[in-house]
């Protein structure tokens, strides 16, 4: 539900956020105790120190990791939200602008599956990425206007839908790997310069992505709360029959929302690309698991929790890396998922339904 965030809503907004972090850093320092028992002073010096470093740093990484996570959540939680679609193809939209941005920015050859010519574009970043976002937007109104729309005016049944979205993730994921292959690419060849401020090594492609994440995640709340489109988005939202009833355009405001949902997933997938100094043809299909965590996290259709969501899966996420293996990090999200679903079932910022 898009309904504007209360004073109860952001109170446990914050409250979750802080247990998140108080925990990882209870579980660290439990941690730093035992290994600061070890017979070999020199050791522990060192492994405290690293460890209260390590801690401020995963702590920052899980805060970016969350807000480029949040940017691919909220298409994600806007979709359900006017539709009742849980869109399992929307991982290969993240892929899917990462891919068209190296593909319009790289210096090598490129192809196109079918068409066997070499061409090269060699387009600037910037003006590749935007064009990307610009491309992938459009696939959005494309696949609405082709397929959702479609199966929508023909009644089928939710269930029925999500299966079609398999089907389609499938297909793009495959797609995808028949175009760019197997192996890692990155966007862009060049070493990204750190910069040590205090205990934490930032590097400055990573403090723009924070910026243009920020940015573009403001930008959604103001469509949402501010704009005549954003009002009827919430309308939709809220129910599809009384806003039809009212005069809203229902099909054009979910079209609204595909564009926007894909637009967004491809600026979440061009960032991450970055931020992570490469990407694969199945990354979307692996973040697709922490997505719908963030917004079954934060409650079900309401992008506000999405955002939440996302920074509490990003924060336990990367914290948890420093006492467990890196391939568990999802897994520890998913147990926070649990835990909050056990707790309170509509999600963070959801509200209770009264059922019969």
């Amino acid at each position: 539900m898009l309904a504007t965030l209360d004073r109860r809503a952001l109170l446990r907004a914050a409250l979750v956020l802080t247990i998140a972090v108080a925990g990882a850093i209870a579980v660290l320092a439990m941690g730093g105790v035992a290994e600061a028992t070890t017979p070999d002073p020199e050791v522990a010096t060192t492994a405290t120190g690293g460890g209260t470093n390590l801690l401020l740093q995963n702590l920052f990484n899980g805060v970016v990791f969350g807000l480029l996570l949040a940017l691919a959540s909220v298409g994600l939680s806007l979709i359900y939200g006017t539709t009742a679609l849980s869109n399992f193809a929307h991982g290969e939209m993240v892929t899917f602008g990462a891919v068209l941005t190296w593909f319009l920015a790289t210096p090598q050859p490129v192809t196109v599956p079918l068409v066997p010519v070499e061409f090269h574009i060699g387009l600037p970043l910037i003006p590749a990425a935007l064009l990307a976002i610009a491309i992938s937007a459009a696939l959005g109104w494309v696949q609405d206007k082709v397929v959702w729309s479609q199966l929508r005016r023909r009644r089928v049944g939710l269930v029925q839908q999500m299966i079609v979205s398999i089907g389609l993730s499938l297909a793009l994921v495959n797609f995808i790997q028949w175009w760019i292959g197997g192996r890692p690419v990155r966007l862009t060849t060049s070493i990204d310069p750190r910069v040590q401020y205090g205990p934490i090594s930032v590097g400055n492609v990573t403090l723009i992505s924070m910026a243009i994440a920020i940015t573009a995640l403001l930008g959604v709340a103001f469509f949402l709360q501010r704009t005549r489109l954003g009002r009827a988005t919430r309308a939709v939202s809220d129910n599809p029959a009384l806003a039809s009833a009212s005069g809203i355009k229902v099909d054009s405001i979910i079209r609204i929302v595909w564009v926007m949902a894909a637009g967004l997933a491809a600026l979440g997938g061009i960032l991450l690309a970055l931020y992570q100094q490469g990407f694969s043809f199945d990354d979307g299909t692996r973040l697709l698991l922490m997505m719908f965590a963030a917004v079954t996290l934060g409650g079900l259709g309401h992008p506000y929790g999405a955002l939440v969501g996302s920074l509490v899966i990003g924060i336990v996420a990367e914290v948890s890396t420093v006492w467990l293996p890196p391939d568990l990090k999802f897994a520890t999200a998913l147990g926070i998922l649990i835990i909050v679903l056990l707790v309170r079932p509509q999600g963070i910022l959801g509200k209770a339904e009264r059922v019969g």
